[in-house]
């Protein structure tokens, strides 16, 4: 009995260990956008600095060289954001799609559209049991089938 629930308590902790980087490779897409979120909030905040500093290029004086220093290194970081930015936004595309492409493999509409809500449109469980007109405890089991899914899925990808 006592190796049962050594076997049984292993094998939780690995299924356990399994599902959580199944649902870490679906939170990846939020992540990606929080990320650009934060990057799009450093631009602006850089961009209100060089609207101050432009405002105060006429209190520079006649060696005004210093100021206009510091005004194309705001312009320089700005750049180097947006192309921050850009590059982020054509990763997060391509991990959508790396997504999409593994919850249309899953069988069942209901679980996709579970999933597509959860980790691409970032609704919470209780208002998905809304829209999708079922109870909580239907769409957490259908989610867990989901998440199954496509451990099954990435599994075959990676044996292939």
């Amino acid at each position: 009995m006592d190796k049962y629930n050594t076997f049984r308590r292993y094998w939780t902790l690995e299924n356990k260990k399994e599902f959580q980087e199944t649902e870490n490779f679906l939170k990846k897409i939020r992540w990606l956008d929080n990320e650009i979120d934060a990057l799009i909030e450093n631009k602006k905040s850089y961009e209100e600095l060089a609207m101050k500093r432009t405002s105060n290029l006429n209190g520079c004086g006649v060696h005004g060289s210093g100021c206009k220093d510091q005004m194309a290194e705001f312009i320089a970081k700005i750049a180097d954001i947006e192309n921050e930015i850009c590059a982020k936004i054509d990763r997060l595309v391509d991990y959508k799609n790396e997504v999409s492409d593994v919850i249309e493999k899953i069988d069942d509409k209901e679980c996709q559209k579970i999933l597509v809500l959860k980790f691409a449109r970032y609704k919470a469980m209780v208002d998905i049991a809304e829209i999708m007109n079922m109870d909580r405890s239907t769409v957490y089991r259908k989610y867990n089938k989901a998440i199954q899914s496509v451990q099954e899925i990435l599994s075959d990808s990676d044996k292939g």
